[in-house]
């Protein structure tokens, strides 16, 4: 069998990491070999290690329904693992020989205190493998909003940015709020030391938007994302033909336009400016200077952030198709938060579809459009986030701060 660092040499995500760090870090991970049928982890338990898989195929199960199919190289229950007190929402056994390679969760953390290479190189990859599921439940809630397999068709955005302009523009005419407060209200970060807050508020620029302002406008390429600081957006999405639904309303401290940060694609959804207001905007130049503490708080965050988004709409999404469980949802569940059950508001305004009788492909549809609002944000008060213990919390308290 091969070793330890030769298996962490031939995963792609490490291939910026020095052969001789990997030599370093390579007895935190225990290789753990299974046989076809045996179980890794199981529905339930609680959560205290995470897992790359370099051999093999392993099965997720829910309820002991196959949810999914992991395929090396991947990791698994890679969202989980970054924080305490998560229990497993899925059974992972494996279906043909497999190798996986375990890290316990404190040497997570001890890679994580160390500012290992390695533990940055594992956040990263576990943020996209978020974004893909991101896309994955998105496209699946596209499928039932539009009855069928197809991706909803959307018009040339110049004509949905004249449908969705109103005519009453005019700037905000307040000054911009401060960014401090918004970024503590964010998950993980409550509690910044002044250096890590001032490289975080270094990377966004205010920008001010005036009412009816098209700020984003769905399949428009974009290399930003937004911080809410004043003011009121409408997000849109186009989910039956030439229609703009609205998904939900973003205020002071909501964001959007986290994914395609991660992984480059079009936008999934139109915002469109109800009032004049204020924005953060960080683009990928100044994601990709971030480093060191600032770096790893601001990712941990977002990763955060997506995992909650996802079981958000998974769920708004299971209740949408009258089910207790959507199999073809999100191989691996995360477990971070439950559904915030908050409302979408009733449409209306100057959107084409706003108004009129809805005839939905499936019952639930209310329940589809707010499935594919939390992919878009999380709710400012999200209450599960206040109670989430982050690893970096325990750096802290370690460093004394």
């Amino acid at each position: 069998m091969r070793t330890v660092p030769e298996l962490l040499g031939d995963i792609p995500w490490f291939r910026r990491v020095p052969r001789d760090e990997l030599r370093r870090v390579a007895g935190h991970f225990l290789p753990e070999s299974l046989v076809a049928g045996q179980v890794l982890w199981r529905q339930g338990e609680a959560v205290s290690e995470l897992g790359i898989l370099v051999e093999g195929e392993l099965v997720a199960s829910l309820d002991g329904a196959e949810v999914g199919r992991v395929r090396a190289p991947d990791l698994v229950g890679e969202a989980s693992a970054f924080f305490l007190g998560a229990t497993r929402t899925a059974t992972l056994a494996a279906d043909r020989d497999a190798t996986v390679l375990v890290l316990p969760t404190p040497d997570l953390r001890a890679l994580r205190f160390q500012r290992s290479e390695v533990y940055a190189c594992l956040l990263d990859q576990a943020l996209r493998a978020l974004v893909r599921r991101v896309g994955h439940t998105s496209r699946e809630i596209a499928k039932h909003a539009t009855g069928g397999n197809e991706q909803p068709r959307r018009a040339e955005p110049g004509v949905l940015a004249r449908l969705w302009r109103t005519l009453r523009p005019g700037a905000p005419s307040m000054p911009c709020p401060p960014l401090g407060p918004l970024l503590r209200r964010m998950p993980g970060l409550g509690e910044l030391v002044p250096e890590v807050e001032d490289a975080l508020a270094a990377a966004f620029v205010p920008q001010s938007y005036a009412e009816g302002e098209v700020i984003v406008l769905e399949g428009e390429s974009s290399n930003a994302l937004w911080l809410v600081a004043d003011g009121e957006i409408d997000v849109l999405r186009n989910v039956r033909g030439d229609r703009a639904e609205l998904l939900t309303k973003l205020r002071a401290g909501q964001q959007f336009g986290m994914n395609t940060m991660i992984e480059m694609g079009p936008r999934t959804a139109s915002c469109v400016a109800v009032t004049a207001g204020w924005l953060f905007r960080m683009d990928r130049a100044a994601w990709d200077a971030l480093d060191g503490e600032a770096a790893s708080r601001w990712r941990e965050s977002v990763l955060a952030t997506l995992a909650s988004q996802i079981r958000n709409a998974n769920g708004a999404l299971a209740r949408a198709l009258g089910a207790r469980r959507v199999p073809t949802v999100s191989p691996r569940p995360s477990p971070f938060a439950k559904s915030a059950g908050a409302s979408v508001p009733p449409p209306g305004g100057p959107y084409p579809g706003a108004t009129g009788p809805r005839v939905a492909a499936v019952d639930g549809f209310s329940e589809l459009l707010r499935a594919s609002g939390y992919l878009e944000t999380l709710p400012a008060d999200e209450a599960e986030l206040e109670n989430l213990s982050f690893t970096v919390d325990e750096d802290t308290r370690r460093r004394g701060r």
